[in-house]
């Protein structure tokens, strides 16, 4: 008897400990890591212009709007523990549209750069903040029909996701995206972590008891698949040992768009083909993009 006392006390403490680990590591996993901006808008445009503007659920975002043309716009979204424009990739693709002719909104996402918030939720919740910037644009006076979201990595993902809040923007770009939260979490997890593969499923409970983020509620294939009327050109490097290249192939087959494009570029890794294939990226993003307006 004294030995089954002992082994339940030490299992006892064995859940306990898991616990408290699982809110710790959950608390810590679904904060943000803020960029500071290190680059000016003028590397974009003398007549950049500073807006913030406020999402459905009350935050204030902050960023840059660039005019160019009143026909046409684009807004771009950053990735995870980036800035409206602190990578090359970002940088390259805002001025590729901006020589193209669009005018760009760039803005740091919730919990990011100078914007309000503190945690993510992998599109849950930022797909708010996409749509808020479309409602910006739409009140500069562009058409719905002449907006295009543009994103990268994480933010890739939830420029698809933003198409189920604003189902009438023209098309979108997801450039290294996740197609389920569920799968990347599972996928990605233990490496963000450093812990074994069977904490995650009581970080993932954690995070959402504790934070009300669930990965279940985060599937930018189903957005796709349920708006058909958006094309998607989705580019991912065969490479990308983050977000492994299943998922845009996923994205692809989620789509019956006739006009969606994936493009699997190879000898790179994750957001690497703007950098590998600067030329061919670019005229596959401008003729994708000129092709959808509407």
């Amino acid at each position: 008897m004294r030995v089954l006392r002992l082994g339940a006390t030490a299992l006892a403490a064995l859940l306990v400990a898991g616990v408290v680990v699982a809110v710790y590591v959950a608390d810590e996993v679904t904060r943000v890591d803020r960029a500071p901006l290190t680059r000016s808008f003028l590397v974009l445009s003398p007549t950049t212009e500073t807006v913030a503007f406020r999402t459905s659920d009350g935050l204030t975002l902050r960023g840059w709007f660039v005019p160019v043309s009143k026909d046409k716009a684009a807004v771009l979204v950053h990735g995870k523990d980036t800035n409206r424009l602190s990578g090359d990739h970002a940088l390259r693709v805002a001025r590729w549209l901006r020589d193209a002719g669009y005018s760009l909104l760039l803005f740091d996402m919730r919990g990011h750069g100078e914007s309000d918030g503190d945690r993510f939720s992998l599109g849950q919740h930022e797909r708010k903040d996409v749509a808020a910037a479309v409602d910006l644009l739409v009140g500069f006076g562009f058409p719905p029909g002449r907006i295009v979201l543009v994103g990268e990595s994480m933010g890739a993902a939830i420029a698809i996701q933003g198409v189920a809040v604003r189902h009438d923007v023209a098309a979108v770009v997801a450039d290294s995206a996740y197609a389920d939260g569920k799968a990347i979490v599972d996928e990605a997890g233990p490496g963000e972590t450093g812990l074994p593969d069977q904490f995650t499923a009581a970080i993932v409970l954690a995070a959402k008891i504790l934070f009300g983020l669930d990965a279940s509620a985060v599937d930018p294939a189903a957005v796709v698949r349920a708006n058909p009327q958006v094309p998607v050109l989705i580019v991912h490097c065969d490479g990308d040992t983050l977000i492994d290249p299943h998922h845009a192939r996923d994205l692809r087959d989620a789509s019956a768009n006739a006009n969606t494009r994936l493009w699997m570029a190879t000898g790179c890794g994750h957001v690497g083909a703007s950098a590998r294939y600067p030329e061919e990226y670019r005229s596959r993003l401008i003729t994708f993009l000129d092709a959808q307006l509407r």
